[in-house]
């Protein structure tokens, strides 16, 4: 982005510290003064808003007075808009279309109009807008990237090739660490994602770019799974990167720490010493997050079998397939169950009976908006229950919704419902918008916090599975790739049928 006088007259603004509400008044009276002289100046409005967000009425009360002075300038439309679309209010796309008619080049404006036509559930709209503004702003990576993850769902070949333009337009963005993570992310085949975490670790190294430290620890729970010795060496190479963080080199010496461990319990399984193996597994303390778990529960398993325990190897699988029904743990805990001497029926009535084991009945009574009357947990007997709480401006929420779709698609006709419950009710004008132009299939209710008394919500999105007798068997999953869509199917199976 050029860099012109008012946006160093904004930045010194901005780098002032932080103040009290007297102090933060004259700041907005600073930024005010900027505008007045300088009313095309973009990130003096960005600053402004930002200043004055608490205090909502004098922000409208102002951008009145500058419509009235200024009406023909672009940069007053822009700011009165970008208020509305910080606010997640649907009152912003008025202004911001008088700002983009006023100057079809003000990228920032066709940005906000992307962003907000995703809360109207208006894709195509929202990419055109984006589209835009990657041409308003070609040196912009920002808005390259924003483009290009538009197409993912609709144009995939097109994603990848935006995606790779910006890795090599812009080498030393963020944003090219950051396509790479998503596209590795996204990656179903297993040598396209170690292709790309090699490009990210080669182009974008861990020192200069956050979003690689993040793929650095995917790559290294992926590695784990196949090759403990490489994940080993990535881990030791990554922590003696020069120029890097103390916290990120910690945390690549703790990955390589425990590498070692499994490559120990690897070696004395190999020469059958089950015992040992077991007890350098039983030291290991698995992350909370990613795929380190999984491995570590499959190791374990592996250790108990060939120890001549196959009850043990089947109950270790099945608690964790309890909690987290990964497709790679289905066969290897059906082939210990049968080493045990379990038919395939009795394993899945066992998973059953651990699933419903101090389940909960889900109890709700919430109004729709498509229909009038309540709508509650009792209308859904008999069905198995994907219930997710969202809101229109949650950029998460959205990101899932098409991976629910996917998965959804391969139960038509059979007794499986959809719910989304909106949790910010100050959102609703956008909601049945959004239902209809998204053409996504749940039904959307409206959220009262005690009318849903054991279905707790820690943020958006939170997600619930819920089987044909009103009880909550599976919580607190996002679906956001290949493996977990896999997941959800099976989750879906195992509630709907005696075996998946």
């Amino acid at each position: 982005m050029k860099i012109t006088f008012n946006h160093l007259i904004t930045a010194a603004l901005l780098s002032l510290p932080s103040m009290a509400n007297a102090q933060l008044k004259q700041k907005g009276d600073s930024l005010i003064s900027v505008i007045n002289k300088h009313p095309e100046n973009i990130a003096a409005h960005d600053a402004y808003i930002q200043a004055m967000w608490k205090d909502s009425a004098a922000v409208v009360k102002q951008y009145q007075l500058w419509t009235k002075k200024f009406p023909k300038e672009a940069g007053i439309a822009y700011g009165y808009g970008k208020f509305y679309t910080n606010m997640e209010s649907p009152a912003a796309r008025p202004f911001l279309l008088k700002a983009v008619a006023l100057n079809p080049k003000l990228a920032d404006a066709w940005q906000e109009l992307s962003i907000d036509a995703e809360r109207w559930g208006e894709f195509d709209k929202a990419r055109d807008f984006m589209g835009k503004a990657a041409a308003a702003e070609p040196d912009n990576a920002d808005y390259l990237f924003y483009y290009a993850n538009s197409l993912e769902k609709d144009d995939p070949e097109k994603y990848r090739e935006m995606c790779n333009e910006l890795i090599k337009k812009f080498p030393e963005s963020q944003r090219g660490a950051q396509a790479l993570y998503w596209m590795a992310f996204r990656a179903p085949d297993m040598q396209k994602k170690k292709a790309l975490y090699e490009q990210m670790r080669r182009d974008f190294p861990v020192s200069k770019f956050s979003w690689s430290n993040s793929g650095m620890e995917e790559y290294f729970d992926l590695l784990l799974s196949d090759n403990p010795s490489e994940a080993l060496k990535l881990a030791t190479d990554l922590a003696a990167t020069p120029g890097l963080e103390s916290e990120s080199k910690e945390g690549f010496e703790k990955n390589a720490k425990l590498a070692g461990q499994f490559i120990a319990a690897g070696k004395l399984l190999a020469d059958n010493k089950t015992s040992e193996a077991a007890a350098v597994l039983n030291n290991i303390k698995p992350k909370r997050w990613g795929s380190m778990p999984q491995t570590l529960a499959l190791l374990k398993a592996k250790v108990a079998n060939q120890g001549g325990h196959p009850q043990q190897a089947y109950d270790t699988l099945m608690k964790y397939y309890v909690a987290t029904p990964a497709r790679s743990l289905k066969a290897p805990l059906l082939a210990y169950g049968k080493e045990a001497g379990k038919t395939e029926s009795a394993i899945y009535e066992e998973l059953k009976q651990q699933l419903n084991t101090g389940a909960k009945e889900a109890s709700f009574s919430l109004e729709s908006y498509l229909a009038d009357g309540k709508v509650s947990m009792k209308d859904y007997k008999g069905k198995v229950v994907l219930l997710t709480f969202w809101f229109p401006g949650c950029g998460p929420c959205r990101g899932e919704f098409p991976h629910f779709e996917k998965v959804l698609k391969n139960f038509n006709g059979q007794p499986v419902s959809y719910l989304g419950i909106n949790i910010v009710r100050d959102q609703d004008a956008y909601v049945v918008p959004f239902v209809k132009s998204s053409k996504y299939s749940f039904t959307p209710l409206k959220d009262v916090e005690t009318n849903r008394q054991n279905l707790p919500v820690r943020g958006a999105p939170t997600n619930y599975l819920i089987d044909q007798d009103g009880k909550i068997i599976f919580k607190n999953f996002m679906i956001q790739n290949h493996d977990a869509e896999l997941m959800l199917e099976d989750m879906i199976r195992l509630l709907l049928e005696k075996q998946a």
